[in-house]
């Protein structure tokens, strides 16, 4: 018989419960708090010693172990993405949180409830859970000897026994109230599904203080109207009221009375079998979330949320079956490969000797063209790259300025690996007129480069001494394979 154990805690107590299946159905064995008050103000408790203890006072030994952490202690938004497959869902939804939530990084967890697919949308309510938070709770079950089995998130816990409860069809829109000490936590449910979450601070406990439920009150009419944005004017038409007991029916009559809206109680108690020796808690009601993930866990239903398993592409099916038919294929693939190998072996291996006969044959041959292939290729670099000085000469007194705006006193032509180049040292009227005689000669296969300048009134009329050298890339003019008859 599977025993599972389940707790939440805060800085005030740990909350825990422990069930196991009889009959088919959910039996609670326990369920109990343990105080995380520390014996000096200000003094830091270790929470995995003081549940380790209380383990060990009532004999739990090392059980597989759900936690439910609450609504502030993790990121949550309504995400936005367009109507895709499921299977292509998690990694849409992991990309769209990345862009919208505040401090999201790749190594949080992050789990989704999927929402309804529309036409044109599909809205998710996505939450993620900070790593060394997560880290924290391990350390916790490992100090307490327990064995973390899932990470799930309260609400939605609350929510899953509040179905179970067969209430969900009752409203549309329904507000789930779970008041806890110094908090509490609204969900609002559209047909029994979760669509919006948030946790307020009270000044105390609202069954039991006026001052809370006062706060408690306006903190379910700022939900309310945060729900009614958020559903396009859909308003919620009923509350519930998460509790037991007669301070618990009080609290829900004030509360319809205050915001005119019918407000029940639900008994997280109610349909729930409890051994017969158990202590029934102090305050049942703050035991909810609870109850809730142990009957979905020996129930073997998959939580609304759960970080430690969140939603993955899904397999795809009859994958199994595929793999054994290639797996086959392939070994039948193998063995008529070795067959086939065996039976050719031999006539490669006559292959390879006759060709062996034939390279040795024919060696003398190949190096003579290698030879003739070498100096081939030495006269093509050389035709290649080869300057026809004449036609460089005509192209250069073509493009050169008159003798009014520039005059040469030194010409002088050599080859270079790729064509050739051609100094110019001579005097000009002006920059302007060496900036243009630069620009008239920088064109097709012809460049300007190193070009000096300076003022000298050395030669009259002419008030500027220069230095130019055109570059003269042969190769580049050529197209591939011009031979040198088309010259």
């Amino acid at each position: 018989m599977p025993r599972l154990l389940a707790f939440e805690y805060n800085d005030a107590e740990a909350r825990v419960a422990v069930a196991s299946l009889r009959g088919g159905q959910m039996l609670v064995e326990q369920a109990f708090c343990v105080s995380l008050a520390g014996n000096l103000e200000g003094a830091t408790v270790d929470v995995g010693q003081r549940l380790a203890a209380a383990a060990a006072a009532r004999g739990l030994g090392r059980l597989d172990t759900v936690v439910a952490v609450g609504r502030t202690q993790v990121e949550l938004r309504q995400l936005v993405v367009p109507p895709c497959p499921d299977e292509e869902l998690p990694e849409l939804v992991r990309f769209q949180a990345m862009r919208e939530f505040s401090a999201l990084k790749d190594d949080w967890p992050l789990d989704f409830l999927p929402g309804e697919d529309g036409h044109q949308q599909r809205t998710v309510l996505a939450a993620a859970i900070e790593p060394s938070l997560a880290r924290q709770v391990e350390k916790t079950c490992n100090e307490a000897g327990l064995k973390l089995r899932r990470l799930v998130l309260r609400p939605c816990a609350v929510a899953s026994l509040w179905r179970r409860g067969g209430l969900a069809g009752k409203a549309p829109v329904c507000l789930l109230v779970d008041p806890l000490a110094g908090e509490a936590e609204l969900t609002v449910l559209v047909d029994g599904r979760e669509v919006f979450l948030r946790s307020a601070r009270l000044p105390g406990d609202p069954l039991r203080d006026p001052e809370a439920l006062g706060a408690l009150v306006a903190e379910i009419r700022r939900t309310m109207v945060a729900a009614q944005n958020q559903l396009g004017g859909r308003r919620v038409e009923s509350i519930v009221l998460c509790g037991r007991g007669e301070a618990c029916q009080q609290a829900a009559e004030q509360v319809g009375q205050r915001l005119e809206v019918p407000t029940t109680v639900f008994d997280p108690l109610a349909g729930v079998q409890c051994a017969d020796d158990m202590a029934l808690p102090e305050i049942p009601g703050r035991f909810a979330s609870l109850l809730g993930t142990l009957q979905d866990e020996l129930s073997r239903t998959a939580p609304a949320i759960d970080f430690l398993h969140p939603r993955k592409p899904p397999e795809a099916k009859g994958r199994r079956q595929t793999y054994v038919l290639a797996g086959l294929v392939a070994a039948l693939l193998v063995l008529a490969g070795l067959g086939y190998r065996f039976w050719a072996t031999n006539d490669l291996k006559a292959k390879i000797a006759d060709l062996k006969t034939e390279t040795n044959r024919l060696k003398p041959q190949v190096t003579e063209a290698e030879t003739v292939s070498k100096a081939a290729a030495k006269i093509g670099e050389w035709v290649d790259t080869d300057v026809v000085w004449l036609d460089e000469l005509r192209w250069l007194v073509e493009h050169l300025p008159s003798s009014e705006d520039a005059m040469l006193i030194l010409l002088r032509c050599q080859p270079t690996r790729d064509g050739g180049s051609i100094d110019l040292h001579g005097y000009a009227r002006s920059v302007d007129a060496i900036d243009l005689m630069d620009r008239d000669l920088r064109e097709a296969h012809h460049d300007v480069k190193g070009y000096d300048r300076k003022a000298d009134r050395t030669v009259s009329p002419y008030t500027y001494f220069f230095k130019s050298t055109v570059v003269i890339d042969n190769a580049a003019s050529k197209p591939a394979g011009a031979k040198q008859e088309d010259r």
